[in-house]
């Protein structure tokens, strides 16, 4: 005789990026295991495979997990991990008192998380002719990277997130350029242009929150700003 199948709530959450809103299940036991022996190996992009992974199975739309921003996707698992395990998670931070070691534990409600703001636009002017349309960076452009070699990772998802890029007489379609055209762009910029450029992606939306605690070993009164999924899950 078969066993009886538990039926799971339904949820629904915003993306950030559209503000259209999908519909979600909780994620099982089978599916929690998956992530843990994921964070266990500290293998960053098994961890991201992972995350994907359970976002398909748990979004009863047909989605393409690949083609979410970075905050879109830090978004939708934030809303499934809060319903799935609990809206309070445990951390241990590290004192900000450079001589002190101390790690505390800190509880933080995943409900009070929010995304910092949108940028105003994401076109940018490197001069008062020249003009960049850039796209936030979306998941299958940050999965091919990893923690090592982080100046070249940033530079060529620069250029992985260029959309378009105008003058006073003409659009230039990035899908129809060769990589090595939008590098040699990139590369002719001078620092002052390249700032712009950096701003931009330095103000794309994370998730964020702001933290105080007290230090159990020395007493110091610390005030961090967590930002980013895995800052939340450490």
């Amino acid at each position: 005789m078969a066993l009886p199948i538990l039926n799971s709530a339904k949820y629904t959450v915003v993306i950030p990026s559209t503000g259209t809103e999908i519909e979600y299940r909780p994620y099982t036991v089978k599916e929690e295991k998956i992530l843990l022996i994921a964070l266990e190996s500290k293998d960053q992009k098994m961890v991201l495979r992972s995350l994907k992974d359970v976002i398909s199975v748990c979004v009863t739309q047909e989605i393409n997990v690949d083609d979410f921003t970075l905050f879109d996707f830090e978004t939708i698992f934030l809303a499934l991990r809060s319903k799935s395990v609990g809206e309070v998670v445990d951390l241990q931070l590290k004192c900000e008192d450079e001589e002190c070691n101390g790690v505390s534990p800190v509880q933080v409600n995943l409900e009070e998380i929010k995304l910092t703001d949108m940028p105003e636009s994401n076109t940018i002017f490197i001069d008062k002719k020249v003009g960049i349309i850039f796209k936030y960076p979306s998941v299958s452009i940050v999965e091919k990277y990893d923690q090592e070699n982080a100046m070249e990772n940033a530079f060529d998802m620069i250029v992985s997130c260029i959309q378009e890029i105008f003058d006073e007489e003409n659009v230039y379609d990035a899908k129809e350029e060769t990589k090595q055209s939008l590098v040699d762009f990139v590369e002719s910029l001078n620092t002052q242009q390249f700032a712009k450029v950096s701003e931009f992606f330095k103000s794309v939306p994370t998730l964020a929150h702001d933290v105080e605690f007290k230090c159990i070993t020395c007493g110091k009164e610390n005030n961090l700003e967590l930002k980013g999924l895995q800052s939340f899950f450490t």
